[in-house]
């Protein structure tokens, strides 16, 4: 009886399946790469039907292909270590995958370096090692506050005039107060004023709502007086221009007059950078501040 030699051509996926078994100690992770293709190719060949090879034309078509697959991957991965040789004093934020957890955390901070490694590149953030598809945002290292904070430790201690600001409308507002002590944000540092005398117009609730009513203001105020949770958010507006600027600071007392209501606030944080005017502190602010701990804080 007659084999067919086609009987005896063996599937692409036996060729797969073959590979797969002779290339135990290989790492695969799912993808197949150039080398891969052209270990079936190859594979391919040495099985094909000897009384129907594979055609000149075909076989010249597969090697184009090829070699155009592994420009496409060279250029990809050219273009990746570009991209992250050129993220190097950037502030990146990215999506970690916990390797005992499994668990997704962000993770953020300066790249410090690049690292390659088995063929993928990393990028270096606070000593973790962090794939470049892993992120998810990049920032110029300039909008992140990295200015030595105890250059402004001076200011602790004495009366200063400021202004305090809505990034949202760019108004201001000027305020005076004592500075208790410097705190460091993101984008910038704030001197903590106590002392603040402000007159406000509005309210911020708990849940957002802004409150005008005379009543509502004084009932909210005098909910957070102390020895209360005196933590509030009020908005302080200047009475020669009108401009208005919400504030979330202490309240330690206030004051209405003809439905128009003064308040006395504390822990106001006012951009170091608006500062104006620095003063000797007055006998009244300096026995206040005296019972505060004055220091440097940090966010």
């Amino acid at each position: 009886m007659a084999t067919n030699p086609v009987d005896n051509q063996r599937t692409i996926q036996q060729i797969i399946d073959g590979y797969s078994e002779t290339t135990g100690k290989r790492d695969v992770s799912g993808n197949l790469g150039k080398d891969d293709f052209l270990n079936l190719l190859v594979t391919q060949l040495r099985y094909q039907d000897p009384l129907n090879p594979v055609d000149d034309k075909q076989f010249i078509a597969q090697m184009a292909q090829f070699s155009s697959l592994e420009q496409m991957q060279n250029m990809s991965s050219t273009l990746t270590k570009s991209q992250a040789f050129s993220l190097i004093g950037k502030y990146i934020t990215a999506n970690v995958t916990d390797s005992e957890t499994k668990e997704v955390k962000v993770a953020e901070g300066l790249v410090s370096s690049v690292k390659i490694n088995s063929g993928k590149t990393y990028v270096v953030v606070n000593g973790q090692d962090i794939e470049v598809d892993k992120i998810t945002d990049v920032m110029d290292e300039k909008v992140v506050n990295s200015s030595n904070l105890a250059a402004y430790t001076g200011l602790i201690g004495f009366d200063a005039e400021g202004i305090i600001y809505d990034p949202n409308t760019a108004e201001y507002v000027s305020v005076k107060g004592y500075i208790k002590s410097i705190q460091m944000g993101l984008y910038e540092n704030y001197a903590v004023m106590d002392g603040v005398e402000a007159e406000i117009s509005s309210i911020v609730t708990a849940n957002g709502d802004i409150s005008s009513n005379p009543d509502n203001i004084r009932d909210y105020l005098n909910d957070r007086l102390p020895p209360q949770d005196n933590r509030v958010t009020v908005i302080v507006t200047d009475t020669e221009s009108g401009k208005k600027v919400p504030v979330s600071a202490k309240l330690r007392s206030f004051t209405e007059t003809n439905g128009k209501f003064k308040v006395v606030l504390d822990e106001v944080l006012a951009p170091v950078d608006g500062i104006t005017k620095v003063m000797k502190p007055s006998q009244e602010t300096t026995s206040e501040g005296a019972s505060e701990e004055e220091g440097v804080e940090s966010i």
